[in-house]
């Protein structure tokens, strides 16, 4: 949810609530979306304007992980699911922040928009390291916050909400991820925060830097004694908060929805703030916000939690008696999920992960969590090495109390003149709060038993099968489409996957026995040209051909979405000729297909630029090191590489063109020889390709440079991977779920198309610069490329013999003027 402004307020005052902590030898809950987006900015850089780099991602969620077993931290892992109907309100402000961020693509230093895979991909390397995972059935907070106290253990995520819920709390801006070496008769030293280190933790909020590297394997020197590895973090309580503020646990959810979180907005309490509070005092140092934290707190010092609840508390804001009613369940509902003890994941943990979570349950028997009367000792000694800082900020305060005091009273004026204007305003709102009200208490209701969906959703669900909008089409029949990095003036890329929604949609509502009549649901996307969203009701018009059974799905329900708006496939060929295909490639060239007679903005090159991608990080990344890094690549394998080039020199001065290949090698298919090749050819072909994984250096001169027409078309093939993922999951996987993390690099791929885009001959070029010291890679991509062809619309292999035509023309042209102006006696006069 977030609680506004309460992480600024805890970074200011680190010293105060956070304790430095080693982790190390114990169990985590991960907030698994939260992680994912730190992590993939991280990865990122200021690469996310190209559409994401999921190779690089991958490794950084492996190697976070790694670092955690080096630990031995047994981390579990839970991810939010579908949103509540009370949460549409922000979905929908921040749908329309994300489309001011697209509209206006900085791609040195934009800022990070997550592809639309990351999560996949996440899961994906989350599942290789043997790490249990769960998927939620909506927000996953509650369920974090439970499964936290039942395994008596911290939770890491970089949510505000986790200062409230009375859990052991790891900010993740805090985390050090770099295993370091300590002796074991060594006790864990109970000290606070230094000065320095509070300071760098709010400029580190300040400016959003959360994961700042990760480091695998760190040698530390130590002595010949026992040691152990542990992880420098820091380590939040709620009783710090309740006895630095002197309130007791039931007060912390109501100063939480006084605040504002995503499920009640600040604005509501906006005349209470003004009248009720009174006076907030001023400081330069600290802003309103911060300021109004501290005035809450005082002011809950002095009430009861019915006195705070009562509306005669509200009535002191100047509200009427509809308002203070609609506001009060608005809090009743804000503040329930911070009391919810219902933990659902624990008994999935133990079916599924039954040996794994047995352990960690054992050794968490002889922990015990610290009592309220140490913790307040602690703060007490805190607030004593503190105490001289805060008494110079009451001071610096005081000094600023009068202009505060000028400007809380114009303030109030300001109120008093437009308060005809805002009851009318929130007379129209009072409807629509109370009927929201309404909705929120039904969703409770069915938020405490997961009957309300089937058994077989579950099952396909909670192991994170299926994506977070799967339980939106199921409970509110709304698909909320995130932007991409895609061109501002096209319609959005999801356009041309709808589709295969269309479709989904239709077997989740004629489950064979359990039909329904939701015919129709909403689309909520971007709208074309304009900075703002726009509602689509999508209507199921048609039944599906065969019936839907979820314990046996049938495998033709799958090639039905091939059937409509495709006049120029063959699709029994298609089906006939991808079994020709490795297993793990043939969902992700279907979706080839489809995206080729699906879009209008993709050309051959596209489809050039995607094999080369798929085919070096298939093959290269799984057979060396996969290091980006140009500088440490050639100090590591540089002489390699040397030797290797000057042997095959030799053999090409001897006449030696093609290297020999095995007999048992040669007998396999081409696909099954790509597990047998060199890595002296991975090296080489590495060595040349890898500055294409930078961003070009014009962009730093030149924005106008970077096309967004052209990562269009990449964004709509992977809406086009991501509607196929979800119906192959929905149908029991009939192909292989395809690893993203090993096929597709944004930055690489548009880097490739611009180097294609102006040969006449691409075939050519591959087979002479890119592939030119590995004839086996050639092989791949060509083998690929010809088993593309036959499912070409005429029309994009017309545009492209159009297209090399013109170009031999122009140079026919160019050709002739020459000889022309060699042959004429009088050039020199012109």
């Amino acid at each position: 949810m977030g609680v506004k402004g309460l992480t600024s307020y805890i970074a200011r005052h680190a010293e105060l609530y956070l304790t430095p902590y080693e982790l190390h030898d114990c169990s985590l809950v991960i907030d698994g979306d939260n992680l994912a987006c730190n992590l993939y900015k991280d990865a990122s850089g200021p690469y996310s304007a190209f559409g994401g780099n999921y190779d690089d991602f991958y490794r950084t969620v492996v190697n976070f992980f790694t670092v955690l077993d080096e630990c031995n931290i047994s981390p579990y892992v839970l991810m939010d699911g579908g949103y509540e109907p009370r949460k549409l309100r922000t979905v929908r402000a921040r749908l329309r922040s994300k489309i001011q961020l697209i509209k206006r693509i900085n791609p040195c230093g934009s800022y990070p928009i997550f592809p639309r895979m990351m999560n996949e991909v996440f899961v994906d390397a989350v599942r290789d390291c043997g790490v249990p995972i769960m998927r939620c059935l909506f927000e996953a907070d509650d369920e974090l916050a439970a499964l936290a106290r039942k395994l008596n253990c911290p939770v890491l995520s970089y949510d505000s909400d986790f200062y409230i819920y009375n859990v052991r709390y790891i900010p993740l801006i805090t985390l050090t991820v770099k295993a370091r070496t300590k002796l074991r008769k060594e006790s864990a030293s109970r000290r606070s925060l230094r000065k320095k280190e509070a300071k760098k933790l709010e400029k580190l909020v300040k400016g959003n830097r959360v994961i700042r590297g990760i480091t695998i394997n760190n040698q530390e020197t130590s002595p010949q004694w026992v040691t152990y590895k542990y992880l420098d973090c820091c380590l939040y309580r709620v009783e710090k908060l309740i006895t630095r503020s002197s309130l007791s646990k039931e007060k912390i959810p109501l100063f939480a929805a006084l605040l504002g979180n995503d499920f009640i907005s600040r604005k509501l309490f906006q005349n209470f703030f003004a009248y009720g509070l009174g006076k907030i005092g001023g400081s330069r140092k600290t802003n309103q916000h911060q300021r109004r934290i501290r005035r809450i707190l005082e002011w809950l010092k002095h009430e009861s939690l019915e006195s705070a609840k009562d509306n005669e508390s509200f009535a002191k804001g100047k509200l009427r008696s509809k308002q203070r009613a609609a506001i009060k369940a608005q809090v009743e509902s804000a503040t329930s999920g911070y009391s919810n003890e219902l933990c659902y994941s624990l008994d999935f943990f133990r079916k599924h992960f039954k040996n794994h979570l047995n352990e960690n349950e054992m050794q968490q028997e002889g922990l015990e969590s610290e009592s309220a009367e140490e913790c307040e000792k602690e703060t007490s000694d805190e607030e004593q090495e503190a105490i001289e800082e805060e008494t110079s900020d009451e001071e610096q305060e005081a000094t600023d109390e009068e202009t505060s005091d000028e400007e809380q009273a114009n303030d109030i004026d300001d109120l008093e003149s437009k308060e005809d204007e805002e009851n009318s305003s929130n007379a129209d709102d009072d409807s629509v709060n109370s009927d929201r009200s309404e909705e929120e208490m039904v969703d409770i209701e069915d938020d405490n038993g997961e009957k309300t969906f089937p058994d077989w959703f579950l099952q396909k669900l909670h192991p994170g099968h299926f994506p977070r909008f799967m339980v939106d089409l199921m409970s509110l029949q709304k698909y909320i489409n995130n932007p991409q990095i895609e061109h501002f003036h096209f319609n959005d890329c999801n356009e041309i996957a709808l589709p295969i929604l269309q479709h989904i949609f239709m077997l989740l509502n004629h489950v064979k026995g359990h039909e329904t009549n939701n015919n129709s649901f909403t689309y909520l996307t971007r709208a074309t040209r304009i900075s703002n969203i726009c509602f689509q009701e999508i209507d199921i018009t048609k039944n599906p051909i065969y019936s839907f059974d979820p314990s046996q799905p049938n495998p033709l329900l799958f090639h039905s979405v091939f059937e409509n708006g495709m006049p120029y496939l063959n699709r029994d060929a298609l089906f006939s000729e991808i079994k020709l295909l490795p297993a793990d490639l043939k969902l992700y060239f279907l979706a080839i297909v489809y995206w080729l007679h699906r879009s209008s903005h993709v050309d051959l090159n596209h489809l050039h630029a995607l094999i080369i991608c798929l085919v070096v990080l298939r093959t290269v990344d799984m057979k060396i090191p996969p290091v980006r890094n140009i500088r440490l690549f050639h100090k590591r394998f540089g002489n390699l590489i040397k030797k290797e080039r000057l042997h095959r020199n030799k053999l090409l001065a001897d006449g030696v063109t093609e290297r020999g290949m095995k007999k048992e090698v040669k007998a396999l298919s081409i696909p099954e020889r790509m597990a047998y090749i060199p890595k002296s050819d991975c090296y080489l072909v590495q060595n040349e390709l890898l500055q294409h994984f930078y961003i070009p250096e014009i962009f730093k001169k030149k924005y106008d440079a970077y096309s967004s027409v052209v990562l269009h078309a990449f964004a709509e093939f992977q809406s086009v991977v991501f509607q196929l993922h979800t119906l192959n999951a929905l149908l029991d996987f009939p192909y292989l779920a395809p690893k993203m993390g090993q096929l597709y690099c944004g930055v690489f791929l548009y880097n490739l198309y611009n180097l294609l885009k102006s040969r006449p001959d691409v075939a050519h070029y591959v087979k002479k610069y890119i592939f030119r010291d590995s004839s086996m890679m050639f092989d791949f991509y060509d083998y690929l490329w010809k088993w593309c062809m036959p499912f070409v619309p005429s029309s994009k292999k017309n545009h492209a013999t159009r297209a090399k035509s013109k170009k031999r023309i122009r140079k026919s042209k160019k050709v002739s003027t020459e000889s022309l102006m060699k042959k004429d006696p009088y050039t020199d006069m012109l």
